[in-house]
């Protein structure tokens, strides 16, 4: 019995009900016609864009020589390449994370580094470098890390990435954040001569210079042990630096 919108539909008794040798028959007779195979039409189609992007793909694996018929194994290890292939530039991202690490210590420290003085802000600029660059050096010697890999620039091949190729990108962040850093006390210390009618002691493109020098050595290899030190104060990371009293105070006018 079935319902369609509240009504009820009465099933239909059948006048004649066949018997069992009417059933066998019927089975017998069915069994001899002849077996014709029926075949079923296809209703699934392809728009031209799909099928433009299926022979771009056939194209790029033959091209990239991914196709399954010439080396299963091959193929899995090429394209584990391509999937860890490095194709970001790093720099923006390392400049993101100096940024953070600096914002973190202001924040431990508190009013201990509050300010912009140049010995504070080269001071935490340093200790950003560090542990970014401890970071760094923490991944590649971790025995699970991922392989990942690189466009040589030089043969202009694919190789693996090492832990050198991820250091001088930071490096190269680094210089670019000190280079505009020291262009803009240039530039601060032509506004004081040429509005603040106040004659500094060395010129603007000395300034800029110096001011380059201290970045880089502020990040030399006896400054990043000095910053991995655990210090119960700020101030103790007191960076080695050999610019003299002079320039210290050069510095601190146009910081």
């Amino acid at each position: 019995m079935k319902i369609y919108a509240g009504r009820t539909e009465i099933p239909k008794v059948n006048k004649h009900i066949p018997t069992y040798e009417e059933m066998a028959a019927k089975a017998k007779e069915e069994e001899l016609k002849p077996k014709v195979q029926q075949f079923v039409k296809d209703k699934v189609t392809f728009s031209q864009e799909g099928l433009r992007n299926a022979k771009e793909m056939r194209g790029y694996l033959n091209e990239k020589g991914l196709n399954n018929r010439i080396d299963l194994k091959a193929n899995l290890e090429e394209l584990d390449k391509q999937l860890h292939l490095k194709s970001m530039d790093y720099t923006n991202n390392f400049l993101s994370e100096m940024q953070q690490v600096m914002n973190e210590e202001r924040a431990a420290w508190g009013s201990e580094c509050k300010g912009n003085s140049f010995d504070t802000s080269l001071t935490l600029m340093a200790k950003a470098y560090q542990v970014v660059h401890d970071r760094i050096v923490d991944e590649f010697a971790r025995d699970d890390r991922d392989t990942t890999y690189i466009f040589d620039e030089v043969t202009k091949a694919q190789r693996e990435e090492t832990v050198e190729d991820r250091l001088a990108e930071l490096n190269h962040a680094y210089d670019l954040h000190t280079t505009f850093l020291a262009a803009s006390k240039k530039a601060m210390a032509q506004i004081k001569e040429a509005f603040g009618k106040e004659k500094l002691s060395e010129k603007p493109e000395d300034i800029e210079k110096k001011t380059k020098e201290a970045c880089m050595e502020a990040v030399s290899e006896k400054n990043l042990e000095r910053l991995r030190h655990k210090v119960n104060s700020f101030h103790q990371y007191s960076l080695n630096l050999s610019i003299g009293t002079h320039w210290r105070q050069v510095l601190g006018k146009v910081w």
